[in-house]
């Protein structure tokens, strides 16, 4: 029923003759030109010499459910999400497999939120804390960036809040849907003549679709800006996370998922699996511009994090975390018209108090590992840009890092395992941009990375301590890509085009011990190579309907790699297809009817090192349905949408090398939720 729908409203939409129209009667529909800053300084996007993507509000909140970032990245190439429905274990984000390994958390992949870290010093992302329903944008570099972002920085991300309306404005947005799901949420802002602020609120409480996977959570978020005059800018930022309940239901044979894909795993249950998590953040970011040309920016931060879980197991299957992070950076940046430098510094802290217990069927027991890990990081960087002619430009950056772990055994009774390790890298790249028209442009770059385990990561299977055998991965990229838009046609469409290589040494990967299921211990897996191609088209088939589509080929392998008397070398990296994509129609008429028609493809994928379990490939449709009216103050915004329309079985998440053939977990079937969405502005 939907597709003859779609067609009849594609079909109405489009010019009434294909020929090219006569001179002085052609309507030019433009793309809007980006900016990015994801690259340290305010470039075009058309000049960065890296494959980038922006993702804008419209696509981040209208209609979303706002809970994981599966939704707002589904059409970026290159960019594979797993594991949206599991909060215990958060969504797994891969930027060209650089993310691919972590079961739980974002790991190889650097998050920044109003220019403040959202990625611990060592490496390990925290997505629970971003709230997408204030968030005005997101900005991604595909591919290793260390030569400007240091360690883990696989590829980046970064989130800015919406800035204040015009108008001082409330708003608020109900939502409720299949497998009780409830949300509300509450945002406000204003402006005055130099202070603007917006503040937002959510409460979400939802059961999930399969047992014991319930989460329960507040999350606030807050981002004010105070112009002293024309030269100093204050912003600050303040968030806060309180997520009281987030269950596991952990994974499944494929027997087990096909029998009954609801189901949680028994030990789960048993041990009453799933954490506990509360966050405070503030950041303040001070820019002083010398002149047009000059300017100096400091930024402070501090998180606090507090955190606890219980895994199926019970030798130490009970872990708490107390976490503080400070930290702070420095930036200069001077264009002075054919050459543009940035230079500048970061430093970030990191403390943590680790204790485990044994877990007596989801009662703490015995105290088994007290610990303090402290993560020391320094980053020192230069990125100049020089212009050769208005066609073509030339950017290099240069990097180094020092990073130190430290851990301190309090634990007594099993004898004195504190240690210490250290990694310091150099990262440097080099790129350039030919852009003879708008139409074509071709980058290149070339550039090396570095990622270290984190704290977690460097678990010691023998006991307390840091793993002494794990070394950080290593890894030299190499790109190709072409970028444009053609505007002046009947159907105006622009398109990005990138062909990558990247050769990685001591690549990081997890495993389980049958001792304790459910926890990962992590090896190094000598060398592989990732070669990939990427592809995304956007195409404003009419003033209202747009078009677009991503592609991603990858061949990712181990080109050495042997463990246990075992040869995987040859075999493909596990948790990341070979072939993805997406197709995304949208539309918005002048009355403020929206509607959003997005299908994912995903071809199969390996869930073990070893290549002998395959993951079927699948493929799943989603509709967004709207109307925005307003008058007079008030905006009015009901929405319906309804996820895997054709109620495909797929698993959200994989948990690669499981033990015990433990890799699966079922994603929903076919479901729905709406809601309302009203704000006031004031006069």
């Amino acid at each position: 029923m939907i597709y003859p729908l779609l067609l009849a409203l594609f079909l109405s939409e489009l010019p009434e003759s294909a020929d090219s129209p006569e001179e002085g009667t052609q309507k030019i529909v433009e793309f809007p030109e980006y900016t990015v800053g994801v690259t340290r300084t305010e470039s075009l996007l058309s000049d960065v010499p890296f494959s980038a993507s922006v993702v804008d509000q419209t696509i981040i909140q209208e209609g979303s459910l706002q809970i994981a970032l599966d939704e707002p990245l589904q059409n970026v190439p290159g960019v594979f999400v797993l594991n949206p429905y599991n909060y215990a274990q958060d969504t797994r984000i891969a930027i060209r497999g650089f993310g691919a390994r972590a079961n739980f958390g974002i790991r190889g992949i650097k998050l920044f939120v109003d220019g403040i870290p959202a990625t611990t010093p060592d490496g390990q992302g925290e997505v629970d804390g971003i709230d997408l329903g204030s968030a005005e944008r997101i900005e991604i570099l595909r591919g290793p960036s260390s030569a400007l972002y240091g360690s883990s920085a696989g590829g980046v991300l970064l989130i800015e809040t919406e800035s204040a309306p015009e108008n001082p404005t409330v708003e608020s947005r109900i939502t409720v849907g299949s497998y009780g799901l409830f949300q509300i949420q509450g945002k406000a802002g204003a402006r005055g003549k130099n202070l603007e602020g917006l503040a937002s609120s959510s409460y979400l409480n939802y059961k999930g679709y399969r047992q014991n996977s319930r989460t329960e959570g507040t999350k606030f978020n807050s981002r004010w800006k105070y112009s002293f005059n024309e030269r100093n800018t204050l912003s600050v930022i303040l968030n806060a996370i309180d997520l009281p309940r987030q269950d596991d239901p952990g994974g499944l044979t494929l027997s087990e998922a096909e029998e009954d894909p609801r189901q949680a795993r028994e030990r789960n249950i048993l041990f009453d699996s799933g954490e506990e998590v509360s966050q405070e953040r503030i950041g303040a970011r001070w820019i002083h511009n010398f002149d047009e040309q000059t300017n100096l920016s400091f930024r402070a931060y501090y998180t606090h994090r507090d955190f606890a879980n219980r895994l199926p197991f019970e030798d130490g299957g009970q872990v708490t975390l107390d976490r503080n992070v400070p930290g702070g950076g420095i930036l200069f940046q001077k264009d002075s018209g054919s050459l543009q430098v940035s230079a500048g510094a970061d430093y970030d802290y990191q403390n943590d108090r680790r204790k485990n217990f044994d877990n007596l069927e989801g009662t703490r027991g015995d105290l088994v590992l007290d610990q303090k890990e402290t993560v020391d990081s320094l980053g020192i960087f230069i990125a100049p840009e020089y212009r050769i002619s208005e066609a073509w430009n030339v950017s290099a950056a240069l990097r180094y890092d020092r990073v130190d772990f430290q851990v301190k055994d309090d634990f007594a009774a099993d004898g004195d395992d504190s240690g210490d390790r250290t990694f310091d890298q150099i990262s440097p790249m080099i790129g350039t941009v030919w852009t003879p028209a708008e139409s074509f442009s071709l980058f290149a770059n070339v550039s090396q990375s570095f990622e270290t385990p984190t704290t977690t990561e460097l678990d010691n299977p023998d006991g307390g301590g840091f793993n002494p055998d794990l070394e950080p991965q290593t890894a030299t990229n190499f790109e190709l890509g072409t970028r444009g838009r053609w505007t002046e046609v009947v159907v105006p469409f622009r398109y990005e085009i990138a062909l990558f290589h990247i050769a990685i040494d001591d690549a990081l990967v997890p495993f389980e011990e049958e001792a304790f299921p459910g926890r990962e211990f992590y090896r190094n897996a000598g060398r592989s190579s990732r070669t990939g191609l990427e592809v995304f088209a956007e195409a404003l088939l009419t003033e209202s309907l747009t078009l677009s589509g991503s592609y991603t080929w990858s061949d990712f392998r181990y080109d050495s790699y042997s463990v246990n008397g075992e040869d995987f070398s040859g075999n493909e990296i596990p948790g990341i297809p070979k072939n993805f994509g997406s197709a995304v129609l949208q539309y918005r008429s002048e009355n403020g009817l929206f509607l959003r028609w997005s299908t994912r493809l995903i071809g199969s994928y390996f869930a073990d090192d070893s290549n002998q379990t395959k993951v079927s490939s699948y493929s799943t449709s989603d509709l967004r349905l709207g109307f925005e009216k307003s008058w007079n103050n008030w905006t009015l915004s009901p929405f319906i949408v309804i996820n895997n329309i054709f109620d495909e079985e797929y698993f959200g998440n994989i948990r690669i090398n499981a033990f015990g053939g433990r890799f699966y977990e079922p994603a929903p079937d076919r479901n729905f939720y709406g809601g309302l969405r009203v704000s006031f502005a004031f006069e």
